[in-house]
């Protein structure tokens, strides 16, 4: 099993480069660049940005929702509670595309990888921004 583990890992960094990391178990690959460790935006910046996005060749990322967010955190884990094989790691706060449904236009939901923990918040703060793209 540690030699597939492995093997997938070594895979995805001669297939994807060091700057996004694919997950095997949903498909979705993640922005995995210095950036995620270093931009803070507002939501409509970190939307913008997502899709302003070219990294390893590729134009078509987004923001992610707060499910798919989600499924990169490892509660089992802090400080970050993120999934191992990531070579940012960061324990921010993190935007996710899912507004806020008691105040759509003025709040979205953000994950922090600290501890796993979300929380909705106002859109004009400023935090980081990990792009997500379908395989």
């Amino acid at each position: 099993m540690k030699r597939l583990t492995l093997l997938t890992l070594l895979c995805s960094v001669l297939v994807f480069g060091a700057t996004s990391k694919m997950d095997e178990k949903t498909g979705l690959v993640w922005q995995d660049n210095a950036a995620v460790a270093v931009e803070s935006k507002s939501y409509a910046e970190a939307k913008a940005y997502c899709v302003a996005l070219n990294v390893d060749g590729f134009s078509d990322w987004r923001l992610p929702t707060l499910r798919e967010l989600y499924t990169i955190a490892d509660l089992k884990r802090d400080r970050p509670a993120l999934k191992s094989g990531f070579a940012v790691r960061s324990d921010a706060w993190f935007w996710s595309a899912t507004p806020y449904a008691g105040d759509p236009e003025r709040e979205a939901w953000q994950l922090s990888f600290a501890y796993g923990e979300a929380e909705h918040v106002r859109m004009d703060r400023e935090l980081r921004v990990r792009c997500v793209r379908e395989r």
